[in-house]
């Protein structure tokens, strides 16, 4: 390959990546959240494996299978999230807040001001988003990782 190939294809590579890059901090994440109307659901990950893609469930080796989940969710530039469970007549309302020294949006129940669910910048692109949180309710004691990913509506 030639200095000048080289260089062509460096030069493309580096345009089609910065494309589609992460948000950089919590501010940019914020503004690519709520610039869009509505997300929806498009994967459920537990511990990086799928279990849920493209509205199908994907048999997993825990027997975890989630019956309810968000459809959809929304973004208020005021804090307020606000999402729809399949099967549900009304959405549910969260507040969302942004840490910016922890550099992560973290959701967070209105009435209890509790839960755990949180959005680092790095998983923000203006096409899809990432939110996870960690529990041991599925297999107990061990902690267990899901991660639900979204896209435009």
């Amino acid at each position: 390959m030639t200095s000048r190939q080289f260089l062509f294809f460096f030069v493309i590579t580096l345009g089609l990546t910065a494309c589609n890059r992460p948000a950089d901090n919590v501010e940019e994440a914020q503004k690519r959240l709520t610039s869009v109307p509505k997300w929806q659901i498009q994967e459920i990950l537990m511990d990086e494996a799928p279990l849920f893609k493209n509205g199908k469930h994907i048999p997993h080796i825990s027997g975890v299978q989630f019956d309810s989940y968000m459809e959809w969710v929304r973004f208020l530039p005021d804090g307020s999230f606000e999402g729809h469970f399949n099967g549900a007549k009304d959405t549910q309302k969260f507040q969302w807040e942004a840490y910016v020294k922890q550099n992560v949006i973290a959701l967070r129940d209105t009435a209890t001001k509790t839960g755990g669910w949180n959005i680092y910048p790095r998983n923000v692109y203006k096409d899809s988003f990432e939110m996870e949180t960690r529990s041991s309710v599925y297999d107990p004691p061990r902690v267990t990782k899901l991660t639900l990913k979204f896209k435009p509506l």
